[in-house]
């Protein structure tokens, strides 16, 4: 997912500044194997998440913050062993990171990279204020990646704990056998390619994109959607059965989950972003790095990267019939679709840049050990 890939790529430039990293995972997964690639020591300790879907029972949440404060024990020792002098955490829904560095009295660092409930639809365990107030008194700093998450969290944590770091969005041709075949099918194909890519889940709501495909044939304009990812078994079904009672099963296709979507979206015409609410939007940054105009929700971190006429175009959230015309636009005026990739391109690989989110990270992290350092020595000197 996007945070993976985000703390992936940040690991990579600190590393390339000389800064050693470790990593705690709660499972084995693909993660795992990409940063033994990096030569990143790692330890697997089961704890749980603190949030969940909205309707979870007082017995599993309750059980669940019993655990973490078990695993907690688990994640000091192991911190204590690789003698870190920082603890990150990648992700709001997860707290034994904050719990540990509390007990070893280090400083603490919170990577927001969700809204949590607006994107998600997730709750805290221990309930919204609480957890939101634990947050505050456990970590020096929060980093967002967006405006509007920082607009959100801005009602719960000072000002001075808030720094907004747009992240690199580093991108390959890397591609494997199944990469290149997909990539020859979409070749040969013909008419106008809109591409969506994200995981198959409500909140993605790629059924706007499908919508907005039905409208356009209506209307005798060539054009098909290539659906990238994968997710909720009963969305994708969702998806399916509206695809076929749109009659759309020719002009819509799922291509599944791609590993390194980037090759794929090189060979589409426009990338759409549905999203009822983009905490950043990685792939909106990647469309524009690949040279194609986006179509993104007027909502959230997309409202931030598209400027209409010049990247893309914003449409309402849920408004199908809005991005149908959009989609239209884009086709009847080739010229722009080159012209608007082409800002796209140049913008993004001026501002999304791993020189840049390394340098400022690793700015953040300097000013927290020094602050430690100067405490520690003010103690030193207090208990001499």
């Amino acid at each position: 997912g996007g945070a993976e890939r985000v703390n992936l790529e940040l690991i990579d430039g600190l590393k390339n500044k000389g800064i050693q990293c470790f990593a705690i995972l709660p499972s084995d997964g693909p993660l795992i194997k990409e940063l033994k690639k990096c030569n990143v020591p790692l330890k697997v300790i089961k704890y749980k998440l603190w949030m969940r879907e909205e309707g979870s029972p007082l017995w599993k949440r309750v059980g669940r913050l019993i655990l973490n404060l078990i695993k907690t024990v688990s994640v000091v020792r192991q911190v204590k062993k690789w003698k870190v002098d920082v603890v990150y955490s990648n992700t709001i829904t997860i707290c034994v990171g904050a719990f540990a560095a509390k007990l070893l009295h280090l400083p603490h660092i919170w990577h927001i990279h969700e809204f949590g409930y607006e994107d998600y639809r997730l709750c805290f365990d221990l309930g919204n204020k609480i957890a939101l107030r634990i947050m505050n008194q456990l970590s020096d700093i929060f980093i967002v990646g967006s405006k509007a998450v920082m607009e959100k969290y801005r009602k719960f944590f000072p000002d001075r704990k808030i720094k907004l770091i747009y992240y690199a969005v580093c991108v390959t041709n890397e591609s494997s056998c199944r990469i290149l075949k997909i990539k020859k099918q979409l070749q040969e194909a013909s008419g106008i390619k809109c591409m969506i890519v994200g995981s198959l889940y409500k909140g993605k709501y790629q059924e706007d994109a499908i919508r907005a495909i039905g409208k356009l044939i209506d209307d005798k304009i060539d054009v098909r959607l290539y659906i990238v990812g994968e997710g909720e078994l009963k969305y994708k079904q969702y998806l399916e059965g509206l695809i076929i009672r749109s009659d759309l099963e020719n002009h819509v296709q799922f291509l599944g989950y791609i590993d390194n979507p980037f090759p794929i979206i090189q060979q589409a015409d426009i990338l759409l972003m549905c999203s009822r609410k983009e905490a950043f939007g990685r792939v909106t940054v990647e469309g524009m790095k690949a040279g194609k105009p986006v179509i993104g929700a007027d909502s959230g971190g997309t409202k931030e990267l598209i400027r209409d006429h010049y990247n893309g175009f914003l449409y309402t959230f849920g408004d199908y019939h809005g991005l149908a015309e959009k989609v239209k636009y884009l086709c009847q005026h080739p010229d722009e679709v080159k012209q608007m990739g082409e800002n796209g391109k140049q913008w993004a690989l001026e501002k999304f840049n791993i020189e840049r989110y390394t340098r400022e990270v690793l700015t953040v992290l300097r000013r927290l050990i020094d602050q430690k350092n100067n405490k520690d020595s003010l103690v030193k000197g207090t208990e001499e």
